[in-house]
């Protein structure tokens, strides 16, 4: 989970089965959803007495009243630790809890439901991929007016296949006051997931993962949620004028997928946009949900070569070609060669790589992966290294994400047409260290054309 600014609030914090004793401390949670809770007195002794380092089952949950945000509950506590430090010349060891699991906005409760009605999210590059906004801006500088209208965009409603209804809805802010130097119109926009009957938080979030991972793919990039609330029908509070309306509840965890690095969107990586594709988006995702859990092992492979954590090229080459291999094996079943899985998901894109030199990658690959995972002095000459290592592995990213669309329901005819629009895996495509001299010169001489023309 994205959080840009770390957040930190102080209060007081309680167990449910002594109220009475409540502890000052300072919630923390910073990016990657990491949930922190220091308390900056002892615990109540007969409590003290049962924690240790691995058994922090006691404290769950905690309940708390913080500034800036009132009622907090902190779940799944799974370490402990003590804190030494010295305050006005003495020495104390507060409590150090950390957490997967922070709400704030929930009744402070014991029995508090943790089943919501409405699950509401926000991805990176969200805004990008649906590509629809309600801000129109006219300038006539002959003039020197401007003029500013907005109109919020209608709600976009999908059915997903497990009796969710998925809204794209689109939050806005208007101009503050005064606005006699400045008028700022801001929209966001956001994934709405409802329910009918109250949901599990669990089941929410796995959508949530889901779709997240949707977009990664889509935008080339690792992508993390960075805005998640929840409302229930059973936490409410009257307005002014006597209506009951819910009271949203901001949930904070350690999303996946994330990457430490915020991505860099741009329309040239981009597979395609929500505006492209909107007659038939609804079966996109749902075919992508029924999929994903079968094959959800090869994903996390291929994001891990994404998130930029791997320490060398050889093994975000091992990792790529391990996460291919598991995907074919996931999706066809088969047991067979390492060479024989590569050719199956490679003889259906002619715009991957043909003929001999298609032969001639595979090959490579295999002596690769062979030599740097048996370490067999023989293959070292046959394996690849430097530049062509890592052409190999923008090679395999590309098959990976050809791979993705054929999953999601596209063709071979509409996946030619993405790649031919999309730069990026366009040009991942186009990459062949294995062409002859005379199609090298082929390739010089069209090029030359091109830039003469």
């Amino acid at each position: 989970m994205r959080i840009k600014e770390e957040i930190k609030r102080s209060g007081f914090f309680w167990l449910p089965s002594s109220p009475e004793n409540q502890i000052s401390g300072t919630l923390f949670i910073s990016d990657g959803g990491n949930i922190k809770l220091e308390l900056s007195e002892p615990l109540n002794p007969s409590i003290q007495a049962q924690l240790g380092p691995t058994h922090p089952d006691s404290l769950n949950p905690i309940l708390g009243h913080v500034e800036k945000d009132g009622p907090v509950r902190i779940d799944q506590c799974y370490r402990v630790l003590n804190k030494r430090n010295f305050t006005h010349g003495r020495l104390i060891a507060p409590l150090v809890i950390q957490a997967d699991r922070a709400f704030m906005g929930l009744p402070c409760k014991e029995d508090a439901s943790l089943r919501f009605n409405t699950f509401s999210f926000s991805v990176e590059g969200i805004d990008e991929w649906v590509g629809i906004s309600g801000i129109k801006v006219d300038t006539q500088f002959e003039k020197s007016a401007t003029t500013i209208l907005y109109n919020r965009p209608e709600d976009i409603s999908f059915n997903l296949n497990d009796d969710i209804q998925m809204l794209i809805t689109f939050g806005w802010t208007p101009p503050r006051f005064p606005w006699t130097k400045r008028a700022e119109v801001s929209q966001k926009t956001f994934f709405k997931l409802i329910s009918k009957d109250p949901c599990e938080l669990d089941e929410f979030i796995s959508v949530a993962q889901k779709i997240t991972a949707f977009l990664c793919f889509i935008m080339n990039e690792i992508v993390s949620l960075n805005s998640i609330s929840a409302t229930s029908d059973s936490i409410y509070q009257k307005t002014d004028d006597d209506r009951t309306v819910p009271i949203p509840v901001k949930i904070y965890y350690p999303s996946w997928p994330y990457a430490k690095d915020e991505p860099e969107i741009n329309d040239f990586g981009i597979l395609f946009k929500y505006i492209d594709k909107q007659t038939h988006a609804e079966s996109i995702i749902n075919k992508w949900i029924d999929n994903y859990e079968q094959i959800a092992p090869a994903f996390d492979l291929y994001f891990m070569t994404k998130a930029g954590t791997l320490p060398s090229l050889n093994l975000q080459f091992l990792t790529l070609a391990q996460a291919l291999e598991a995907f074919h094996l996931r999706i066809s079943g088969e047991q067979v060669s390492l060479r024989n899985r590569f050719e199956q998901m490679t003889e259906l894109f002619a715009s991957f790589m043909c003929g001999e030199n298609r032969s001639k990658l595979l090959k490579k690959i295999v002596k690769t992966r062979n030599y740097l995972t048996h370490n067999d002095p023989k293959l070292e000459s046959k394996a690849a290294k430097g530049k062509e290592l890592q052409f190999i592995c923008l090679k395999m990213d590309a098959l990976f994400r050809l791979q993705f669309l054929k999953l999601i329901g596209f063709n071979e005819r509409e996946i030619d047409d993405i790649v031919d629009k999309c730069l990026y895996l366009k040009r991942q495509c186009n990459l062949n260290p294995y062409l002859s001299d005379k199609e090298k010169m082929k390739g010089t001489h069209h090029q030359n054309e091109s830039t003469l023309s």
